[in-house]
């Protein structure tokens, strides 16, 4: 079975060169004994870094990205053995100056190792890469319940410079065998890879956008001048979790159940702060920090930094782009306080339909150049005080008209503008039921893609940022999105090897 002074190499995607690899093996684990494994076999590890196995989502485009080096890249990969009956820790294999092997005709990246002295056994084999983290574990159980915290210490990741961590699928590699060949060949052992991140892509079609009543007039515009994303995770399992619920009661975790592909029926992916997101989200402080910009924390728009975006050039929007761990939740639990979202600060701008109640009680235009600090907007037209709105709804002036009229407010901000705020929900999958949440309608899964476009302002939105934890993802976002929501399978159409 195993254990030899020599032992795996594994690949991934990185450098172009050809550089040697190097190895470095960790311990045997004290519940098996060395004598066990005596001989040894030759083994190749081919990873293909770039396809995952099936993952459902909310859309699959079957169009893909050719992505930058940084996400295809690896830069180390260790590999852990456990031995398949006993599900014991056997030992781990770091691998440096891992090079390319090729390219395949989809364009997935293909690395393996020159052949490595390998013990004889039968073997379930993970792989991990880009971390120098060593999960140090002496049964599976244990290992496959590894939950990083110290890698992604923040939860919106820009730099990617060092390459992604990925793992593969936990139930890919299961019983393994590697034994010498009659023919004395190598053994190959095939790993797929995907992605411990997520990635979110932000994009608009315009700067701004006009706003019409029912009869397709215009009475005021608005510019989306930037977007905060709110609760982004900090925390991510070594190894993706699934499982079946019907409610949050956590299961018993079982390899062949809990580390495959979500199930159609009530399958979720479980993330490590799942089973703490109660129906009562309202009360949610975020206690612990795992969120980071957490949207209750942010009632006061001035304490946010915005991100600024760019619209369409010449057809072609230009997406800015951010990174993200999982963040899932069960679907009555999908909730603001939990959810992964974006929050969207726009200028408003009236069109020439600001109104002023003068003596003789008619309501005059107001003069551009004469817009008052406070805006009064009610059926379709703006009011300079809340007796111009009362005069044009034909009520008295009183504490609860505004309320009594469904009229908004809008107050210039420090910059002398006003403006509003749009949340949304990045959803994953969509039920196409707008008053039924769906099971894993909004959700941010490990090595998906999720792009969104703004194409369109439907109507005016908040005049204050919204904060209610306990508001349910489901419901009108008054934006026109474009999502796509993919498989994060990044292409690289060069050197294809056919």
């Amino acid at each position: 079975m195993f254990t030899s002074k020599k032992s795996i190499y594994v690949l991934f995607l990185a450098a172009i060169s050809l550089c040697g690899c190097s190895q470095r093996e960790e311990f045997l684990n004290d519940s098996i004994s060395e004598n066990a494994f005596t001989d040894s076999a030759n083994v190749i590890f081919r990873l293909q870094a770039n396809t995952s196995a099936t993952v459902r989502s909310a859309e699959d485009s079957y169009t893909h990205v050719q992505g930058t080096v940084e996400e295809y890249q690896v830069n180390n990969a260790r590999v852990y053995l456990f031995d398949s009956p006993s599900k014991l820790f056997v030992k781990s294999v770091l691998l440096t100056n891992l090079k390319r092997s090729g390219t395949d005709a989809n364009g997935n990246i293909i690395y393996e190792t020159e052949h490595v002295s390998v013990p004889q056994g039968t073997y379930d084999i993970f792989v991990t890469a880009n971390t120098g983290r060593m999960i140090d574990k002496k049964t599976e159980a244990e290992f496959l319940a590894d939950i990083d915290e110290q890698t992604y210490i923040r939860g919106g990741i820009t730099d990617i410079s060092n390459g992604v961590v990925m793992t593969n699928r936990a139930t890919d590699n299961l019983g393994t065998v590697i034994a010498n060949n009659a023919e004395d060949k190598d053994n190959v052992v095939n790993i797929f890879l995907e992605r411990v991140l997520a990635r979110i892509d932000v994009a608009k079609n315009a700067d701004s956008f006009t706003l019409t009543d029912d009869n397709s007039r215009q009475y005021a515009s608005v510019s989306l001048d930037g977007y905060y994303i709110v609760n982004l995770p900090k925390r991510y399992y070594s190894f993706r979790h699934t499982a079946v619920l019907t409610t949050l009661e956590e299961p018993t975790w079982s390899l062949a159940e809990n580390f495959g592909n979500i199930k159609d029926v009530n399958g979720y992916v479980i993330d490590p702060y799942f089973f703490k997101k109660t129906l009562d989200a309202a009360n949610f402080r975020n206690p612990d920090k795992y969120f980071e910009n957490f949207f209750g924390d942010y009632s006061n728009p001035n304490a946010v930094a915005w991100t600024s975006f760019k619209a369409a050039e010449n057809g072609t929007p230009q997406y800015n782009t951010m990174y993200s761990l999982e963040n899932c939740a069960m679907a009555p639990t999908q909730k603001n306080g939990y959810s992964t979202g974006i929050i969207f600060k726009a200028t408003l701008s009236p069109y020439n339909n600001v109104y002023h109640l003068a003596a003789n009680g008619d309501l005059e235009l107001v003069s551009e150049t004469n817009y008052p600090e406070v805006l009064y907007y009610f059926n379709y037209k703006f009011y300079d005080s809340a007796e111009a709105l009362a005069a044009a709804a034909g009520g008295n002036v009183g504490t609860d008209n505004q309320d009594l009229y469904q009229a908004q407010t809008f107050e210039k901000d420090d910059d002398n503008l006003y403006h509003c705020y749009y949340a949304y929900w990045i959803r994953h999958l969509d039920n196409f039921k707008p008053t039924e949440m769906g099971v894993m309608e909004f959700a941010i899964v490990r090595n998906n893609l999720y792009r969104l476009l703004i194409t369109n302002v439907s109507r005016l939105g908040s005049q204050v940022l919204p904060v209610d934890p306990d508001t349910p993802d489901e419901g009108d976002t008054y934006l026109k999105v474009v999502l796509n929501v993919k498989p994060w399978i990044v292409r690289d159409l060069t050197n294809i090897v056919l």
